[in-house]
């Protein structure tokens, strides 16, 4: 079987059929590819427009999307029948949904996360305002106090926020006295 039939079988010795071989190319014998394989084919269906549902469909696959976030075919077939919806549909409808309450756990953790360290930060800052001047504590000698920070220490506490210090066991603490 010959893939070219409109071509003659070609002896590649001869200069004729050299020639002829050559001529064919130019004289466009052979099919010829031009520019990217995949702009030859058909053009791709055109897309579906964006589905509507009705409030009750979305009531109703709301509900069951906060009982079950996945469903088994059987599942949604019967879910399908029942809201007159395609299996695909539903499919689609819960892939979708899925999706939407990951990024919304997520911006909530994140949220929450921020909140924390705020919280962490205001507590932090009172503490140290609290170090930070003297404080009269009674004691068996009259009169002492409670060493405080420098300035330098308070900002170098505050300026590293909850979570971000390289030990487990949270920011270095500094000495109440040089030990000698």
């Amino acid at each position: 079987m010959r893939l070219y039939p409109q071509c003659p079988p070609i002896n590649f010795c001869s200069q004729t059929n050299t020639d002829t071989l050559l001529f064919s190319i130019v004289a466009g014998a052979f099919p010829r590819r031009i520019g990217h394989p995949y702009q030859n084919r058909t053009p791709p269906k055109r897309k579906k427009p964006r589905t509507s549902f009705t409030r009750l469909q979305i009531a109703e696959l709301e509900k069951r999307f906060h009982k079950q976030k996945y469903l088994a075919s059987a599942e949604r077939a019967a879910l399908a029948k029942t809201l007159k919806m395609t299996d695909a549909q539903v499919k689609t409808w819960f892939q979708n949904r899925r999706t939407k309450w990951r990024r919304q756990t997520a911006e909530e953790r994140e949220a929450e996360r921020q909140a924390a360290n705020r919280l962490m930060l205001s507590l932090q800052a009172e503490a140290l305002g609290k170090v930070a001047y003297p404080t009269t504590v009674p004691n068996h000698a009259a009169g002492t106090t409670v060493p405080s920070l420098d300035r330098q220490q308070a900002a170098t506490a505050l300026a590293h926020p909850v979570g971000q210090w390289a030990s487990p066991y949270g920011p270095p603490q500094p000495l109440a006295e040089p030990i000698c």
